[in-house]
């Protein structure tokens, strides 16, 4: 697991976060590859005035991403931290504070705790930060988001333009562009906090 932590507070009063998935979400996915440098991040259309939006509802928003390339030796951690860094800059300068990164930077065949689907990074920072993990979001565009969340009691919002078929949409959060998220996340957010919030679906490890 890699941790890039930017927050100034420690150990914050226990309350909900924002969990994002990196690709896909805050970044284009590069088809068949990978962003190994700085030249290949590049945004999602209209998520920096999104991510400005959430960040107004002053919760931690946190990163949780798979970058299997650094486990296959294609990225060194350092330059994952760099563009890391550099994306966290520019949500800065947008009025946008990310709190943190985890990264999980194992191979799929490494059967590690912290590749998504299996939720050992939504743990760790619930640990970390203080975490609800049952009044929070997560933001993602996969199925192993959506089973991540599910796992530790995250409400899943699945992001995208073209919604994959996912198991269960009928009862799953869905924001197709960046301009519906943040209503979709303030949204999912109050449902959390209700006391007639249903069970969270467990996901198979």
């Amino acid at each position: 697991m890699l941790r890039f932590d930017y927050s100034t507070k420690k150990k914050i009063a226990k309350g909900p976060a924002i969990f994002i998935d990196r690709d896909g979400v805050i970044n284009c996915r590069r088809p068949d590859d990978y962003v190994l440098d700085l030249s290949q991040f590049v945004f999602v259309p209209g998520i920096r005035a999104a991510l400005k939006q959430i960040a107004s509802l002053g919760l931690p928003l946190i990163v949780i991403s798979n970058q299997a390339a650094v486990g296959k030796g294609l990225l060194e951690p350092a330059r994952l931290q760099e563009i890391t860094e550099r994306m966290r800059q520019i949500l800065v300068e947008d009025g946008a504070s990310l709190t943190a990164a985890y990264y999980c930077p194992h191979r799929q065949d490494e059967d590690c705790a912290c590749r998504k689907p299996r939720p050992g990074l939504l743990r760790q920072a619930a640990v970390d930060f203080g975490v609800d993990l049952e009044r929070s979001v997560f933001v993602g565009d996969s199925e192993s988001d959506v089973q991540a969340a599910r796992a530790v009691g995250v409400s899943p919002i699945l992001f995208g333009s073209s919604l994959r078929n996912i198991g269960a949409t009928e009862r799953l959060s869905t924001a197709s562009k960046a301009e519906e998220l943040f209503d979709v996340v303030t949204r999912c957010l109050h449902q959390a906090a209700l006391p007639t919030r249903r069970a969270p679906i467990a996901a198979t490890p």
